[in-house]
């Protein structure tokens, strides 16, 4: 891919604040970029619709979605077709809904860096920015800080999504969930008048107290060995398969993340590494429900295929809820 497409010549500095990430989108590669919004807006396509047709034929069903040329030497790229029903909705204006919606709500932020990840030709996009004066530290020394994040597309391979969820900085790592009952990662698709956007976000922070609530509960709830392997065996196995499992086990129990060995008569929690790295901010051997659901989020987020993370991240806690009931979390 050339990274020349995607910036001005004078925008060196912004430049250098991208890079080819390692993931994957849908199988395309994955542009990784990081900086004001303002800045990034100029970076993000625009896209037309055009009829679909060859020669004089033109397809009554569907239409040919292009990206426009950023600078003058470029020329329109087709990207997909999509059905003629099929409402398109442009990356720049749900950022612009996003942005204009949270001054509504007295944030503002405008001076703080954000990231984009896009794929190759620009139809794929996630955005993501910190807010505020939300930083959190449950207990353990590791604040966490609220991000809101918007996933589209202009290809119907994602729907709109304008979501908050945490972020947990240890070490320069970043360990991110959405966790509780769906008040993070919820979709809105309804409209982009920054009005309703507003007032969905309103209602979303609304719930922040409830979750940094939760997780000091969670961060003094203990969880014995036995009862975690057990779920690791089942549940974690069962949703993301043994290797995962696996892998969850031994950052719970030693720290570490790596390679799994295949074993098909060992259990997920029997199964070895062929090589490990320490995980930061880990707290091995992890005794309490927030440092299990840290371990979720660390494979979740190793994950190299953009769908895949975000469906996996989203899975934390229908994974958390059986090991809450199997640990007595919330009895009595």
């Amino acid at each position: 891919m050339n990274l020349g497409n995607l910036f001005h010549r004078d925008e060196a500095g912004l430049a250098q604040a991208s890079r080819i990430a390692d993931w994957t989108w849908e199988g395309a590669s994955v542009v990784e970029l990081h900086g004001k919004i303002a800045e990034l807006y100029t970076q993000i396509p625009i896209f037309s619709r055009q009829p679909f047709r060859a020669g004089g034929e033109e397809n009554r069903y569907k239409d040919e979605i292009r990206r426009e040329p950023l600078k003058i030497t470029e020329d329109p790229t087709p990207v997909s077709t999509v059905s003629k029903a099929y409402g398109l909705i442009h990356h720049r204006d749900v950022l612009a809904s996003v942005f204009r919606a949270l001054r509504k709500t007295q944030i503002d932020i405008s001076g703080i860096e954000s990231t984009i990840l896009m794929s190759e030709y620009g139809e794929r996009l996630q955005w993501s920015c910190d807010i505020p004066n939300m930083d959190f530290d449950p207990g353990d020394g590791f604040p966490l800080v609220l991000r809101v994040n918007c996933l589209n597309s202009v290809d119907m391979s994602t729907a709109l999504e304008i979501a908050l969820s945490w972020y947990r900085l240890v070490c320069s790592n970043g360990m991110m969930f959405g966790l509780s009952d769906s008040h993070l990662w919820r979709r809105h698709v309804q409209s982009l008048d920054p009005d309703d956007i507003a007032g969905y976000l309103e209602e979303q922070l609304k719930a922040v107290p409830k979750e940094k609530s939760l997780y000091q509960k969670w961060l003094k709830h203990h969880v014995e060995p036995p009862t975690l392997a057990e779920w690791v065996d089942d549940r974690v196995a069962e949703e993301w398969g043994p290797h995962a499992a696996a892998r969850v086990w031994h950052i719970i129990s030693v720290g570490v993340d790596g390679d799994v060995q295949p074993s098909p008569k060992s259990k997920p929690h029997e199964l070895k590494l062929n090589t490990s790295k320490k995980v930061p901010g880990c707290c091995a051997p992890v005794k309490n429900l927030y440092h299990v659901s840290q371990a979720l989020s660390w494979v979740a987020g190793t994950r190299i295929n953009i769908r895949e993370r975000l469906d996996f991240v989203k899975s934390i806690p229908r994974l958390m809820q059986p090991l809450e009931r199997r640990s007595g979390f919330g009895a009595g």
